[in-house]
């Protein structure tokens, strides 16, 4: 448990090995060592084989691309202004004293004064000034940071709103003109810090147009041999290391290989904001046996399969244990990574077109269907599959694009087994990993959100107050894993499972007692004895979640829930019952965590203290007192350095705050007296 959950650090170092495999299983895997020919090009003509760097080399701008680089890099500097605070409060107070003795009606003066101050404490430019050393629309005021220069008033804005103002409330109109003359910019251009800006812009331009580093592709096979790929060809030919040699292909693709590799992992990593590392232990494993087979397929030497690959395999099951809990994605895990690896297989097969869109296309239709892992998903899926494969392939064929090949026994055989084969080795696979990796399936979450489950139902009937305790952490803890992106399923069932283990002795727990103030058994209790009651429902909990097989997940939100906070309603009790110069050992009243390690699992944290905290307030408490407790929970927990293991941010556990009020007001609670949601 502590290695696999033992944070951010660990993750990426799991992250760095496992891509490191996979680099090592494509090298080693696709033995391809096609080198690129010497030889002289047309341009217009394609070039079969492509081209690749045989050596470091860049290729320089031309005159008129260093020109227009610099031009935009001017106008991409905004303009630098300056404040004048003692503008603004002269002409407030001038304006003020106007008025006031125009009108003898201080309120009226003081108004006014207050409105011009409002003026300026925006900005006041003079914008026809400005356009005639700057045409853009940012600025920078007293070096702070840009804006928008429709953030400022203009002059003419100012004057106007003041003088509409004025008429309206009655002012003189000879009046009038004196006070908008009073109102000038105090905002003035800084000319100065402007140049210095756009000198250094164009000092950061790049001084060449391209590096190209060996091995590293300049033109795809098949490509035209453009103007543009002249330019880099004469530039890599005329450098002073041209006699260095070629350079193999396979080079350049284990370099593209270790790109897209990394890339896929960081789209996951940034994806996911509970990426634990049993989750990159079953990624790994998908893709490292998605990438085993086809380099077996690849090897097999049959032509008609060299478009071929487990591309969909790995997709598929990623959207299983992945995408089908996070719905709420504009772009899922499984399309990424069937993309990413589908443009792997594409760099070292023969007909990289086809490979890449019969790899993609497919694969996205059936990761898509999938999800669910029902017998209709699954037929679904397997029909999708057999459907877009021959309709891509048909296009690939019907376009003549390099490297199709026409219809054969082969070929239709594998467009047709290939997804019949690959749906069903996952329905197969789905629960020994399920088992193997502690992760579950949408399917496996959707039984244990049923209220007819066995221990689900045992806890309404013997805990019913906890039960109705778990329901609401749940609603809370998933509304704001939806906000935040987390795992809803997963937030939802880790709030009504986390107090199972209060089966165990559920009449020592306060929302089970009727009329807790006379019935409370921690009243004549010691209050150690009491905390270790309390404390000992979360390894009672682990304990019931193994004995009913609920998902690692769970079990580990079920750990996590206290982290290592203290029972403090029992450790303050102590601290008032323990005689002068007696040590207590606060140590036991000490929950042994560990600290939440996902998001979820500290969403579950915080909502079980808001749960509790407002329950404790009762259905009569103030709106106001509502967002007290919640913003004191937080900033406890913060404090207390619970969300250290997580990567629930500060931005984070403000959007979870907005969301627990949102739930909370739509329930009422009947109170209970001194309910401790510190405990």
């Amino acid at each position: 448990m502590s290695v696999l959950n033992s944070g951010i650090p660990l993750r990426l170092l799991f992250g760095v090995v496992f891509s490191v495999l996979l680099i090592a299983g494509f090298y080693f895997g696709f033995d391809s060592t096609e080198s690129y020919p010497d030889r002289n090009f047309v341009v217009g003509e394609p070039v079969p084989e492509g081209i690749v760097a045989v050596h470091d080399f860049s290729v320089p701008f031309s005159r008129e691309e260093l020109e227009e680089m610099a031009a935009e890099a001017e106008a991409s500097v905004p303009v630098y202004l300056t404040r004048n605070a003692g503008i603004g409060q002269n002409s407030a107070e001038q304006i003020e004293a106007l008025i006031s003795l125009a009108t003898d009606n201080a309120e009226l003066a003081r108004y006014f004064g207050q409105r011009v101050s409002s003026l300026y404490s925006t900005g006041i430019i003079d914008m026809d000034a400005l356009r005639m050393v700057y045409t853009g629309d940012r600025v920078v005021v007293d070096n702070g940071s840009a804006e928008s220069i429709s953030e400022l008033f203009t002059l003419a804005e100012a004057r106007e709103g003041i003088r509409l103002d004025l008429e309206r409330r009655g002012v003189l109109q000879e009046k009038i003109p004196v006070i908008l003359d009073m109102i000038v910019p105090d905002l003035e251009l800084d000319m100065e810090s402007r140049n210095a800006a756009v000198l250094q812009s164009v000092a950061d331009l790049p001084e060449t147009k391209r590096e190209f580093y060996t091995g590293e592709e300049i033109l795809p096979p098949g490509g035209l041999f453009t103007q543009e790929i002249s330019r880099y060809w004469s530039a890599m030919v005329l450098s002073p290391v041209e006699n260095q040699g070629l350079v193999k292909h396979n080079i350049a693709r284990t370099a593209m290989a270790t790109l897209l590799i990394l890339l896929g992992f960081v789209f996951v990593w940034r994806q996911q904001s509970s990426f634990s590392v049993p989750d990159l232990f079953l990624l790994f494993t998908i893709w490292g046996l998605t990438m085993g087979l086809t380099i077996i397929l690849f090897r097999s030497g049959v032509a008609e399969l060299s478009v071929f690959s487990f591309t969909m395999l790995g997709a598929s099951l990623t959207s299983v244990f992945f995408d089908s809990r996070l719905r709420n994605r504009t772009v899922n895990n499984a399309w990424f990574l069937a993309a990413v690896f589908a443009a792997l297989f594409a760099l070292v097969s023969p007909r990289p077109m086809a490979a890449f869109f019969m790899a993609f296309v497919p694969s996205c239709m059936v990761s898509s269907a999938i999800k669910d892992l029902d017998e209709r998903a699954t037929t679904v899926a397997m029909l999708l599959g057999i459907v877009s494969s021959i309709v891509v392939y048909s296009l690939l064929a019907t376009a003549g694009s390099q490297g199709s090949m026409p219809f054969n026994s082969v070929v239709w055989i594998a467009l047709i087994s290939f997804p019949v084969a690959i749906t069903g080795t996952v329905k197969v696979i789905s629960h020994p990993f399920e088992l193997l990796f502690r992760v579950a399936t949408a399917r496996t979450y959707e039984r244990l959100g049923n209220d007819n489950h066995p221990l689900r139902v045992l806890l309404s009937n013997e805990a019913h107050g906890t039960y109705k305790h778990s329901i609401l952490v749940g609603e809370l803890a998933a509304s704001a894993a939806k906000e935040l992106g987390a795992d809803e399923n997963l937030a939802r069932l880790g709030g009504v499972f986390h107090d199972i283990g209060k089966l165990v002795n559920p009449e020592m727990f306060i929302e089970n007692i009727i009329n807790p103030d006379e019935n409370n058994p921690h009243s004549l209790m010691p209050p150690a004895e009491s905390a270790r009651i309390i404390i000992n429902h979360v390894s009672n909990g682990v304990e019931l979640a193994k004995k009913y097989h609920l998902p690692g997940d769970i079990r580990d939100i079920i750990e996590q829930h206290h982290g290592d906070t203290t029972t403090r309603f029992f450790l303050d009790k102590a601290r008032r019952e323990t005689p002068p110069g007696v040590e207590l050992d606060e140590s036991i009243f000490h929950y042994k965590g560990p600290k939440p390690q996902s998001v979820e699992a500290a969403l579950v944290m915080l909502a079980d203290s808001v749960s509790s905290g407002v329950r404790g307030l009762g259905n009569t408490a103030t709106d106001q007192q509502k967002v007290e407790i919640v913003s004191r929970i937080i900033r406890e927990k913060t404090d207390e350095c619970q969300f250290d293991q997580c990567r629930l941010t500060v931005s984070m556990r403000t959007r979870a705050a907005h969301v627990f009020m949102d739930v909370i007001s739509q329930n009422n609670y009947e109170r209970v007296k001194n309910f401790p949601h510190g405990i």
